[in-house]
């Protein structure tokens, strides 16, 4: 689980920063934008996915 979250992450910001800098250059920045702060809020969702389960496995080693 650990090596293939990084890579995922990884992807998304690459992809985000490419879709990014072609829409800037073709004179739509606000579309440029709109990508990068959807290319951040896809990665805290794997984030906060990954947190809730490193919570449940804690929860579930100490008997809560």
């Amino acid at each position: 689980m650990g090596i293939e979250i990084i890579f995922k992450l990884a992807g998304i910001g690459l992809v985000t920063a490419i879709v990014c800098m072609l829409l800037k250059r073709s004179g739509k920045e606000e579309m440029a934008t709109l990508t990068g702060v959807a290319g951040l809020v896809l990665g805290l969702i794997i984030l906060i996915d990954m947190v809730v389960q490193l919570f449940s496995a804690l929860q579930s080693l100490f008997g809560y």
